[in-house]
């Protein structure tokens, strides 16, 4: 095993003590002995755990689940925003730097009139040059019942351009199955809706 990532089984900084103690059994050199390079920790952007997190002191590698770049975007996206605000997140995020850790990874679902508009791309930038990060862009997934709609991959690529314009490290992931509903998402949601006889 090359790389951990804590990601897809709920918020890992909302369970902070199992967190911690399996950390300490992975990075230990008689247990797993994976190096703190290797693990990726990813939030919503759990503050009290991002601080906690910090001060564990191991070069973790932290992905950030951003979504939106102000306030009344990312709150349409992330309801944990309304529990802890860009205002309280970005200064944790500030703090993390400076002791020292890993560069901070954006994690940025694009959806079309949410959030893939260029202003919200020069949002995201100064974001992201104040936090020396890079941005993940995915576009949106789209699934039957919600309402948001996955932008053309001329606006994805357009809203790319503009961070790399500002110089900006950025990458576009783009997940396999989106066409017949099996990508990140949507086989869950599918799945619940039909178990539900709707």
């Amino acid at each position: 095993m090359d790389n951990l990532v804590f990601m897809g089984m709920g918020e890992p900084l909302a369970n902070m003590d199992n967190l911690l103690a399996a950390l300490t059994i992975i990075l230990d050199a008689h247990a797993l002995n994976i190096g703190a390079r290797h693990i990726t920790i990813s939030t919503s952007g759990n503050v009290p755990g991002l601080r906690r997190l910090a001060a564990f002191g191991k070069p973790l590698r932290l992905a950030v689940s951003l979504h939106g770049a102000s306030d009344d975007v990312r709150a349409q996206v992330m309801p944990v925003n309304r529990k802890w605000p860009l205002g309280e997140l970005l200064p944790a995020l500030m703090e993390w730097n400076r002791t020292g850790k890993h560069m901070i990874t954006l994690e940025y679902i694009l959806i079309q009139d949410v959030n893939a508009m260029l202003p919200e791309a020069r949002k995201l930038a100064r974001i992201a040059r104040d936090l020396n990060a890079k941005v993940n862009l995915i576009p949106y997934n789209t699934v039957e019942r919600l309402p948001w709609v996955r932008p053309s991959e001329a606006d994805c690529k357009a809203f790319c351009r503009a961070l790399v314009a500002e110089r900006i490290p950025v990458t576009m992931r783009y997940e396999k199955g989106h066409d017949i509903n099996a990508a990140c998402g949507q086989l869950r949601l599918r799945r619940t809706a039909q178990g539900t006889g709707a």
